[in-house]
Parts: structure tokens; sequence; C-alpha cells
């Protein structure tokens, strides 16, 4: 699941302009990063085309943190 981190805090970064040391699995997407929800669903929409998944709404709603999108992530791609 680190790869899986890796390539959605690069994302993160690209989008929100944010520096990679600042985000990890814990960052909480809207406390931590400050993101807004308008950040939050481009880097969904770009982690999905990533991966060639679709993460759906009941699923974004236990999404909070940066891990949290990874492990979502990773339960699509091994289902």
């Amino acid at each position: 699941m680190e790869n899986t981190v890796e390539v959605i805090s690069k994302i993160i970064e690209d989008i929100a302009d944010i520096p990679l040391d600042e985000i990890s699995a814990d960052s909480h997407m809207m406390d931590d990063l400050d993101l807004s929800s308008l950040e939050i669903m481009s880097i969904v929409g770009d982690v999905e085309r990533k991966y060639n998944i679709k993460i759906s709404e009941d699923e974004l709603l236990s999404v909070r943190t940066v891990g949290d999108l990874a492990e979502a992530v990773q339960k699509k791609i091994s289902a």
C-alpha cells in the first residue's frame, strides 16, 4: 500500500501544490492538508484514471485520510 500512498501523494502535490514531505498516509485531507472538496474530487478523479477503477460515493464517505484513499484503491485493484 505504501506505493499507492506515494502515487496519491504525488497527485495531491500536483493538484494542491503541497510539498510531498508534508503528505503522509495519516494526513487528513481536509483538516491537515486543507484540501477543498473540489480538490479532493479532482484527486479522486486522477486516482481513478491512474488505476482504471471507479470509487463509489459510498466508499468515498469513509475516506478521511490519504491512507484511507490508498486502502480504497487497493480494495478495488485486488477485487
